[in-house]
């Protein structure tokens, strides 16, 4: 048999194959498959792709955007077979290998109860997606926290426990939650040992709320809610409260069951309202601050949480209603004086202006009915002028005792004119006082009462016929009356046959009334006295005719 010696060229072949197959076993390439995970190096980069090389002569590429950032040349990375085979080069995935990766770090969280780790890549309806390798997990809203949707927000990285996967999507759903719960019961353990309902004690505050407040007490987050912050209502939590400021609080409840930790602030204080039974009485002046104007008043608040309403009725004597805000303002302190405390509803009365005398009762003890007073006229309204006798106290004019003219000028008086006038009524009931100006001078009748006498004979002419009589002038503005039943008229015979408009008649006068501006004559009683003066004129003659004759003698005369 004879042997075939080795050339230098069989040597160096074997030596290449030798070479390839075992560095073939070190990089355990061998023939990749499609979907492979496969371990590669970086041999160069463009601006689209990353060129690898996986050894036994196998070369391909990667999308660069499945990079966070351009890898170096000579990095290794772990890919995916995506393509091979023609005469394309190899196809590979960073982003298939890394879900890959994940989903067995899932499998394996879930399977050994462990914690994993991600980033909350969005919100979606009832819930988050979390990020793990590429790989979107769910996170209901439910298991997102303690209190649900609070302190997450995309872009976090989070913490959380698989609660179930699936296996043909490569998902799962997970809950940050139940980190939270084991977190919270360790701390929920220690606070139980060191501390106990009714305790006061300090803690930090971590957020504000619309509702209140959460205080981080010893690692345990209780509530202040807004109606345990103050007995003062709308208390500003953003001014009284920064974040991380220290707030000594008091632990009104420990719910360890539900996770529940309520706390107090006012309660560290007394209520008010158990200071007010015991301090304030109906009588007493108080000191205090506006806090509120509005339309019917003023707000006082005496001590922190209990305020009084100042009524506008009760700002001042003035009677007016006037605008609280002209009188009062927001911040500033003043004293008043207590009306009534409602307890059981829980309201407080005030006035200012008990602090003062009542310049209406002061006023009528000076002044009297019939007196004359001097004033200014402070305002003009449609049925008159209110004249200011004492501050604090006005009167009213009525048009109709502006003047005895008629009709009357209304716009005789004019604001702050200065008047002089009479007293005409006092009412301390309804608190009102009347004026006149008028009264300080006689009116028309006033002066024709003293001018003429009852009885007295008028030369009268007719101006006017009316159904119930006739009204004449005799010799003043004014006009009188001879009512019908005063007129002696034939049978048969009306007014009108009788009278004409101009006639010349007398009359005596029965009265004037000056409260009704009414003149009343008699045309009858004239002719009754004139015949009685005729009578006696007859009875004091010498030779005067007996009582039978009388009668003829009359007849005479056309008096009867």
């Amino acid at each position: 048999m004879t042997l075939k010696t080795a050339t230098p060229f069989d040597l160096d072949q074997k030596e290449t194959k030798s070479m390839e197959d075992m560095l073939g076993a070190l990089n355990g390439q061998g023939d990749f498959q499609n979907g492979d995970l496969i371990e590669a190096v970086v041999s160069q980069t463009d601006e689209r792709e990353v060129y690898l090389d996986a050894g036994g002569k196998t070369e391909g590429s990667c999308p660069i955007s499945e990079f966070p950032e351009p890898p170096v040349a000579g990095t290794r990375v772990t890919v995916v077979i995506v393509s091979r085979g023609g005469d394309q080069a190899p196809r590979f995935s960073r982003k298939l290998a890394e879900q890959r990766k994940a989903w067995e770090d899932i499998r394996e969280a879930f399977n050994s109860k462990a914690r994993l780790s991600g980033k909350i890549l969005k919100g979606v309806d009832h819930g988050f997606i979390v990020s793990v390798g590429g790989l979107d997990l769910f996170m209901p809203m439910s298991l997102s926290g303690l209190r649900p949707n609070k302190g997450l927000a995309v872009g976090q990285e989070v913490e959380f426990k698989i609660l179930e996967i699936k296996e043909k999507n490569h998902s799962a759903i997970v809950s940050h939650r139940a980190i939270l719960e084991e977190k919270n019961e360790a701390l929920w353990a220690d606070l139980v040992t060191k501390c106990a309902e009714g305790d006061v004690i300090t803690g930090k505050v971590v957020r504000r709320v619309s509702y209140g407040l959460f205080v981080d007490i010893h690692g345990v987050e209780g509530l202040v809610h807004q109606s345990d912050v103050s007995y003062k209502k709308n208390v500003s939590l953003r001014d009284r409260f920064p974040i991380g400021s220290e707030l000594q609080v008091k632990i009104l409840k420990m719910d360890r069951e539900h996770n529940r930790l309520s706390l107090g602030v006012k309660q560290l204080t007394e209520d008010p309202w158990e200071w007010a039974r015991r301090e304030l009485k109906a009588g007493e002046q108080i000191e205090g601050t506006i806090m509120n104007v509005t339309g019917y008043g003023a707000f006082l608040e005496i001590k922190e949480g209990l305020e009084g309403l100042i009524h506008v009725s009760d700002l001042t004597w003035s009677g007016k209603r006037e605008n609280p805000s002209k009188l009062v303002e927001p911040g500033k302190k003043v004293t008043a004086r207590v009306l009534s405390v409602d307890f059981d509803n829980k309201r407080i009365s005030l006035g200012l202006k008990q602090l003062e005398e009542d310049p209406f009762e002061a006023l009528t003890r000076d002044l009297k009915v019939g007196d004359t007073a001097d004033g200014v006229i402070t305002s003009i309204t449609k049925f008159g002028a209110f004249v200011r006798i004492r501050d604090g106290v006005d009167g009213l004019i009525r048009f109709s005792d502006y003047s005895h003219d008629e009709p009357v000028d209304k716009k005789m008086l004019s604001k702050e004119q200065k008047v002089t006038f009479k007293v005409l009524e006092l009412d301390r009931k309804r608190r009102k006082i009347t004026c006149g100006l008028k009264q300080l001078t006689p009116g028309p009748y006033e002066v024709l009462k003293k001018k003429y006498k009852k009885g007295e004979v008028l030369e009268c002419t007719v101006k006017t016929i009316a159904p119930f009589g006739i009204f004449v002038d005799f010799g003043e503005k004014q006009e009188g009356l001879v009512h019908i039943s005063r007129i002696p008229l034939p049978e048969g015979k009306k007014l009108e046959d009788q009278f004409k408009p101009g006639d010349k008649v007398k009359a005596a006068l029965l009265r004037i009334d000056s409260d009704e501006k009414r003149i009343s004559l008699s045309i009858q009683d004239y002719e009754r006295k004139n015949e009685r003066d005729l009578m006696n004129q007859y009875m004091k003659k010498e030779d005067a005719p007996s009582t039978s004759s009388l009668g003829s003698y009359m007849k005479h005369l056309n008096l009867k």
